[in-house]
């Protein structure tokens, strides 16, 4: 497996600060509000992490192949959700791997490595925010 996701910052000392995010300008911010019903976020072609922080409300979410898919995250209807953030929380996620990749064409580090392209996410109960940065 190819090392894909930006490092862990180091010190002066050359050991890693643990606890910190990478030293990395966010390629992309979202904010989306009152996201009570599923919603997809595609991804930029150089995203390999991402932030994912729940305002007024828990977050789940999933990986996504395309635009059409959904979150589910009732009980006994088939939930497919891959994370929960809860309320209040931030998160950082390396994006997994969904295909071996493709090394043929110009393109970035997402669609070369064969990473997920997007993710699709919902609040847990009513109206809140949720709001995601990509590295």
């Amino acid at each position: 497996m190819n090392a894909y996701a930006p490092s862990t910052p180091k010190g002066k000392d050359e050991m890693p600060k643990v606890g910190y995010v990478p030293a990395k300008v966010a390629l992309e911010s979202n904010n989306d509000e009152n996201a009570s019903v599923s919603s997809v976020l595609a991804f930029t072609h150089d995203t390999t992490e991402i932030e994912v922080t729940a305002v007024g409300q828990g977050i789940a979410g999933t990986w996504a192949a395309n635009q059409a898919t959904s979150v589910v995250t009732a009980t006994g209807t088939g939930a497919n959700f891959d994370f929960v953030v809860p309320s209040g929380e931030t998160r950082r996620f390396v994006i997994p791997k969904e295909t071996a990749g493709s090394y043929a064409s110009v393109q970035g580090v997402n669609r070369a490595e064969g990473l997920f392209t997007a993710i699709a996410f919902k609040t847990l109960a009513g109206n809140g925010s949720v709001l995601t940065s990509e590295y």
